[in-house]
């Protein structure tokens, strides 16, 4: 279950309910017309699940970053394409600033940074 936490301390849940919005009672099963109906609508939600894209993440977690701008941190993901990266996690006097460094590949992302501190990076497939 995901929630989310407000200011006042409260949590409040993100997720739906698990139970079903409709009773399917044994009486509607003995419609063939009704039985129909239920199973196409459960067949276009599974192929909607089914179609949806999941993108693989993976977190480098704890990377201790200088401030130079010069030196190279190699995060290989091997997600094999184009990443979109964020940083998810940050302790430094400044604020994170790590940047996209030409030197990345289809399964390795270089950055370089200009503030120092210790960072937990979340590497996404872009798709």
């Amino acid at each position: 279950m995901s929630s989310v936490v407000g200011n006042d301390g409260r949590a409040r849940q993100l997720d739906r309910p698990t139970e079903p919005g409709e009773q399917f009672t044994a009486e509607l099963a003995a419609d063939p017309r009704r039985l129909s109906e239920v199973i196409m609508r459960l067949l276009r939600d599974v192929a909607t699940l089914k179609r949806r894209w999941w993108p693989e993440q993976v977190d480098f977690r704890d990377r201790v970053v200088d401030a130079t701008g010069t030196t190279l941190y190699r995060l290989s993901h091997g997600l094999g394409g184009r990443v979109n990266y964020w940083i998810v996690r940050w302790s430094g006097a400044a604020a994170p600033n790590l940047v996209w460094n030409a030197a990345s590949d289809d399964a390795t992302l270089v950055l370089t940074s200009t503030s120092a501190g210790t960072a937990t990076i979340r590497v996404e497939l872009a798709g």
